[in-house]
């Protein structure tokens, strides 16, 4: 069984729960237990996911809900050595495991400035189109008050 790993989401654009509920438009308290794992998230805002966070899909954020459980080594071994041996392997699969997860954390921090610096770019074109339209309407402004002077009229 697989859910949508939607901590991970937020986290990457720097989004809190409750920014994300809103969005979602759900109570933060069952944004919380989809997190967690304790509630499903409703098909009809898969979407409104997608659209928030800029993803054509949700691949990469489906985390397999067996996943979660830690299995310990097979510790009733014929002999000691055999019992350490089992314990290092063990050892050695976390420790990769933790390289995946700091290479994972990395790829997080790069997919967040990524989507950040495009939402920088979006408000910039944005602030520059207003800045333009204001000019335009202090150019409109000085033509009507150019024209009410022209015609005697005090404003």
């Amino acid at each position: 069984m697989s859910r949508i790993d939607l901590t991970r989401l937020r986290k990457r654009v720097g989004m809190s729960q409750r920014e994300l509920a809103s969005l979602l438009q759900v109570r933060p308290s069952f944004l919380s237990a989809i997190e967690n794992g304790r509630s499903r998230l409703p098909e009809e805002k898969l979407e409104k996911i997608k659209c928030i966070f800029e993803v054509d899909n949700l691949d990469d954020y489906l985390v397999d809900e067996s996943a979660d459980i830690v299995v310990p080594p097979h510790t009733h071994a014929s002999d000691a050595s055999d019992t350490i041996t089992l314990l290092l392997n063990h050892f050695h699969d976390l420790a990769h495991q933790r390289e995946k997860g700091l290479s994972h954390q990395d790829n997080e921090s790069a997919e967040r400035i990524d989507f950040l610096t495009r939402r920088n770019d979006r408000l910039s074109e944005r602030v520059d189109n207003l800045r333009d339209e204001v000019d335009n309407l202090r150019k409109e402004n000085l033509r009507l008050k150019e024209l009410l002077m022209k015609n005697g009229v005090e404003y």
